[in-house]
């Protein structure tokens, strides 16, 4: 099957076998230079507002170090400060999952630290990288299984990906992060934020990757990383609704199109965190997914 409007196709892809988003136009990789400067930047912010992010979340990281009997060292609670999950050696991806924060520091994280803390000392770029990427698999398998499991299933019945062996074997694997680029409105672990936070880390980080990635399709999660999207770029629902958009459960599911800081997809979904997937409910929740995507098929 194939189908095209607005410069979008989607067509086969028989070495990588699934369905794909493909613009008529060329599309633009994230590097390793860019990717690597992505990462200095979020290390090291020069920029007052996410410098004053990283500092009050590597103070809380130091809290959860301490209290768990860890030892604390500055660079290991600043690498645990934030999260950044690309891989430009082994990632190719068509679609952005974009959520709110990565959420803050919890014992359970520490496993990935023991027995030798790979964050320590003068650690390599991709090494740090492979901590960030375990903790989401663990995310995604652990808690959030359900979810991800009937999420995962209808992008694969809609030929969006492919799930050989399974949607936990293609977590594990790593095959998630060759398929989607797993990103933060705000990259750091701090509980709460106001506008002007999220939108520096959109000026200074978010805007810029996006057009790094040049992606197919971005989706939203949640009632926080809508919003702070619509508020720096301009969705528009690629068909007529009446769902209200300044709510996530009223607009969950309802394709949009934007055309800057690129021109792509966007559909808002609300969050997976098992007090909103339970809620609302789950089967309604995928079916939306599911009718969203159909409408993607016919752009």
């Amino acid at each position: 099957m194939e189908s095209e409007g607005d410069g979008i196709q989607i067509v086969y892809d028989s070495v990588h076998p699934k369905y794909q988003l493909v613009r008529s136009r060329p599309s633009i990789q994230m590097d390793e230079t860019t990717a690597r400067k992505f990462l200095s930047e979020i290390d090291e912010p020069t920029e007052p507002t996410l410098r004053e992010l990283q500092q009050t979340a590597t103070r809380s990281v130091e809290t959860v170090l301490s209290d768990a009997g860890f030892p604390t060292r500055e660079e290991v609670s600043r690498r645990l400060s934030y999260t950044f999950y690309y891989d430009w050696e082994t990632d190719d991806p068509d679609i952005v999952l974009l959520v709110q924060d990565p959420g803050n520091l919890h014992e359970r994280h520490l496993s990935e630290l023991r027995p030798q803390n790979p964050l320590a000392g003068e650690c390599s770029a991709r090494d740090q990288i492979g901590v960030y990427r375990e903790f989401a698999k663990s995310w995604l398998t652990g808690r959030n299984a359900d979810f991800s499991e009937r999420f995962f299933e209808t992008l694969a019945r809609h030929d969006l990906i492919s799930l050989p062996n399974g949607w936990h074997q293609y977590v594990e694997s790593g095959q998630f992060y060759r398929d989607f680029y797993l990103g933060d409105v705000v990259k750091y672990r701090v509980d709460g934020f106001g506008v002007a936070a999220e939108r520096a880390s959109h000026q200074h980080l978010l805007k810029q990757e996006l057009r790094a990635l040049d992606p197919d399709l971005v989706i939203t999660f949640g009632g926080n990383a809508w919003p702070a999207l619509r508020r720096s770029t301009t969705p528009e629902p690629v068909m007529e609704t009446d769902a209200d958009p300044e709510s996530i459960m009223a607009i969950h599911g309802i394709l949009h199109r934007i055309s800057e800081p690129v021109n792509t997809h966007v559909l808002p979904l609300a969050h997976m965190s098992g007090q909103v997937w339970w809620r609302f409910p789950p089967d309604e929740y995928i079916s939306r997914l599911s009718k969203a995507l159909e409408v993607l098929e016919r752009q």
